[in-house]
Formats: structure tokens, sequence, C-alpha cells
């Protein structure tokens, strides 16, 4: 019983000693891989790659295109950039990444083939020098000493009597300088003035449809804007901002413009599928809008009696507008385009609003101190979405404005 105790031990001995070699040994400790850097000269790039820890590593080059491949191992942590551009000594970028969880891989894209390179292991980790074949690598080199040039004599200075120094005279008393007034404009200002307004598209279209002999008829609205008419009030102060006058003001404009309408109808036919009737209608209607607005002008130049302010202007406009609504038709045989007429014509008058933003150029020009005649320039943007009509009414204009302007 003895024996087959001691024979137990022994093998458990021999199998801890092997278990001990081969399964359970302690692992190599890894290195870190922290950054990578480059520095050029005249012909060449030096990139250092710094590496803590011990390291070994694996270089090949592969073609098409052309890359220089390292595998550094063991590398537990890669702090370096993914990738590095260098574009110098023939190397375009190095890429870093991780090829398994203990080799890091970096790949050097090569401009072509005849890029040559030197591999150097330092206390840091690698320094790879690239130059394109046919230039020298600028490796540095010990310069020979040379001898400093021998000092001239030294002149002997004979003994002379001391003289005195004379009193300097008195400094002069610097002129002071005197700073020229600003000149700078009264505070307040009221304008007014009226003139004339365009529409940048003055056509608008609008489609509908309506339910007549179980077919549907359609009927196109043509609204033709005509020439807007506007007059304006504002006041504002005038500032400086770096040295620039700005002027700051409110203003409230009203606007009076006609519209044409043009209405075209497809009315069904009571029998004929598909044949409809065409009906056609013109109309007219005036309408009045207001609109309050602020404006920041600053000024882009004075010439004596003629200065220039330009800047933005943002506002907002509300009115009312005339819109075809109701239409009854009026048939009898024989059922031609003659025999259908329309009996009753009503019309919607729709509330349109909107904000506008538009730019504002504006000419004075100062007969006195106080009076001053204007001569403003814009074009402002106002494409207000009418929900009922699931369509937007373009109303932008361009405006020419005259007016005067009193400061005080």
């Amino acid at each position: 019983m003895k024996k087959i105790r001691l024979i137990f031990l022994i093998v458990l001995c021999v199998l801890a000693a092997g278990a001990g070699s081969y399964g359970f040994s302690r692992p190599a400790q890894v290195s870190d891989l922290l950054e990578i850097a480059f520095v050029k000269t005249e012909t060449a790039v030096e990139v250092s790659v710094l590496i803590r820890g011990e390291f070994s590593n694996d270089v090949f080059r592969l073609t098409e295109p052309e890359r220089l491949v390292f595998d550094i191992s063991p590398i537990g942590a890669l702090s370096a950039a993914p990738q590095i551009e260098i574009l110098w000594g023939g190397v375009l970028r190095v890429r870093t990444g991780k090829f398994n969880p203990e080799i890091a891989r970096l790949v050097f894209d090569l401009e072509t083939a005849s890029v040559n390179y030197k591999i150097e292991r330092t206390d840091a980790g690698l320094k790879i020098t690239f130059w394109k074949e046919g230039a020298e690598a600028l490796i540095p080199e010990k310069k020979a000493e040379i001898p400093p040039a021998p000092k001239p004599p030294k002149a002997k200075i004979e003994a002379k009597p001391e003289v005195k120094p004379e009193a300097p005279p008195a400094p002069k008393p610097e002129p002071k300088t005197v700073s020229k007034p600003r000149k700078e404009r009264r505070g307040f200002f009221v304008q007014i003035g009226g003139g004339i307004g365009t529409f940048l598209k003055s056509t608008t279209t609008l489609n509908k449809f309506f339910p007549l002999y179980n077919e549907q008829g359609k009927r196109t609205e043509t609204y033709k804007l005509k020439l807007n008419t506007p007059s304006y009030l504002s006041a504002g102060g005038c500032l400086y901002a770096l040295d620039v006058p700005v002027k700051l003001g409110l203003a409230i404009e009203y606007w009076n413009f006609k519209s044409d309408g043009d209405f075209e109808f497809a009315v069904p036919h009571p029998f004929l599928a598909d044949s409809p009737r065409t009906l056609t209608l013109s109309d007219h209607s005036r309408n009045y809008f207001t609109s309050v607005s602020i404006f920041g002008l600053f000024q882009a130049f004075s010439n004596g009696r003629l200065t220039m302010f330009v800047g933005p202007e943002i506002g907002y406009a509300f009115g009312k507008f005339d819109f075809l609504d109701v239409v009854e038709f009026n048939d009898q045989p024989p059922f031609m385009d003659d025999d259908v007429t329309m009996s009753s014509i009503a019309y919607l008058e729709k509330a349109i609003s909107s904000l506008w933003a538009g730019i504002q150029a504006s000419f004075e020009y100062s007969f006195s101190r106080t009076f001053s005649l204007l001569l403003n320039l814009r074009a402002l943007y106002l494409n207000p979405e009418i929900a009922e009509l699931s369509s937007t009414f373009n109303l932008s204009q361009a405006h020419a404005l005259i007016g005067f302007q009193v400061t005080f």
C-alpha cells in the first residue's frame, strides 16, 4: 500500500512539472505602441515609432500599390493615430492598426518602388529613414571644426586729459496732439415718402376642381399683379459702430396694388363623357397691405453732401386678397359651348400675412444739417403660404422710393 502511494505521488509531481513547463508558463510581458512622429529633411523623411517595452518586428514589402509593412509584437495598447499624412521622401502616409491582439501593423504607402529605407532600433523604439532613389538621405555627420580667426591686436589707447561733459540741453516739450473731433450725425431722424414697386413674379396660377354631372370640372385661376404704389413713414436714430455711422429705424408702409384675374373653366357635358366645354372670365380687384419693418443701414461712402447707406431689413406684412370662390352655371339644350353660361359669381376675401426680408440701399443728399432728400432702392422676399388653397402666393417685390428726411 505504501508503494502504491509513493508511485502516485511521483506521477503527480511529474505531471505538475510538465504543466509548469508547457501549459501554464507565465506569458511574456506585452509592450505599448505610443506614438508615430516624423521629421522632414531636404531629401528624406525620418519616422520615429515610440514603443514602451521589449518588442520584435518583421518587415516586408508589397506591390500594386507599393507598400512597406512592419509587424511589431507583442503590442497591447496602440495609442498612435490610425493614419498620418507624410507626403515627403517618397512616403505618402502611414496607417496603423492591430493585425491581431498581440501584433500591431504599420503600413507605409509609397509613391514608387524606387523608395529606399533604413531601419534603426533606438532606446525609444524604431527610427525609419526613407528617401527616393538617387537622393542621399541626410544623416547628420560630424563637421570639421574650423579654428576661430585670430583676434586683431588691441590698439594702445593714449591717456587724454579728462574733459568734463557739458550738461545736456533741456529737452524741448513735445507738442500736444489734439485729436480732431469726429464728425457726428445728429441723433434722430424722421423720413416720409413713397414710390413704385414691381413684383418679381407678376403671375400666379391656381388650379381647382369642382363636381358637375357626375364628372369633375376644372377651373384655372391666373392672377396678374400690377404695379404697387407704396408709401412709408419711418423714424430712428444714428449711432457709431467701429467709427462707422449706422442708422437704425422702424418703418410703417402702406401698399396699394391692382390684380387682374383671368379664369378658364372646363365644364363637363351632361351626356357626353370627357367632352368638356370651355368658358372664360376676366375680372380685376384692388388690394391693400400694411407692412411694419425694422432696418439697420451702414454707411458705405460719403462724398460731401451725398451719402450712401446699405443694410438689411426685416418686416411683417398683412392684408387681404380677393380670390374666386363660387361659380354657378346655367346650362340649356343643345348643350354646346354657347349654351352654358355663368349665372352667379362670388369672391372670397382671404387674409394674407407673412414675414419678409430684404436689403436696402439708401442715397441721402443733404441740403442742410437738418434736411435731406432720399432715394431708397430695395428688394424684398415675401412668399406667404395660403393653407386653404394649398399653395403659396409670391409677393416678392423691388421698390424705388423717393422721400425726405428731417434730422434733429
